[in-house]
């Protein structure tokens, strides 16, 4: 394979390696918990719900990239992102995804008015369209939340959805549930 000859070449491997790194569910809950702020290790455990040695794992490949930085300090581990464009990266990733389910539920509509898909194969069973509409309804419950969240403190939507997964850990609740209760008034957020 030959490497990258010029410098759009370069900044396209240079991106994809970025990508690379975030391409794991737990390097990105990782992220989302330091865009609140520096976090210890066990802090990082338990928002997270990785094992040590497995974050351990996650880390060094986040360090690897330069995204997260850790320094010992009165003899504890530390770690914070190294740059705040981290945080507006997932940011970005949350508009993209929400503007897909939008687009989905565009087409969804225009194919639930027939049933059927092109070749006229009904492809819409009222259980698929059930599911469909309850996996939107706990992601715009979840995006309320986190929304509610953040006004409510003023931190960004990265820092509240990790409180709020810090809260559905430690009370043994889905994401779904604490958020219900945050959007009713009754969770801490």
């Amino acid at each position: 394979m030959v490497g990258p000859s010029g410098p759009a070449e370069w900044a396209a491997a240079a991106e994809a390696e970025l990508f690379k790194a975030l391409a794991h569910p737990a390097r990105v809950r990782i992220l989302a918990v330091l865009a609140a702020g520096p976090a210890l290790v066990a802090d990082l455990c338990s928002a997270t719900g990785l094992k040590p040695s497995h974050l351990a794992g996650q880390l060094a490949q986040l360090r690897a990239q330069h995204l997260v930085t850790g320094r010992r300090s009165g003899g504890r581990l530390w770690y914070w992102l190294s740059f705040p464009e981290i945080a507006d990266l997932l940011s970005a990733a949350e508009s993209v995804l929400n503007a897909q389910a939008a687009t989905d539920v565009s087409r969804l509509a225009g194919i639930g008015a027939s049933g059927a898909g092109p070749a006229g194969e009904d492809i819409l069973t009222d259980e698929s369209v059930a599911v469909l509409e309850e996996s939107l309804e706990r992601r715009a419950l979840i995006t309320n939340a986190v929304r509610s969240v953040s006004a409510r403190t003023g931190s960004s939507s990265e820092a509240a959805l990790a409180g709020l997964l810090i809260q559905a850990r430690e009370r043994s609740l889905t994401l779904a549930e604490v958020s219900s209760e945050t959007v009713a008034g009754r969770g801490a957020g």
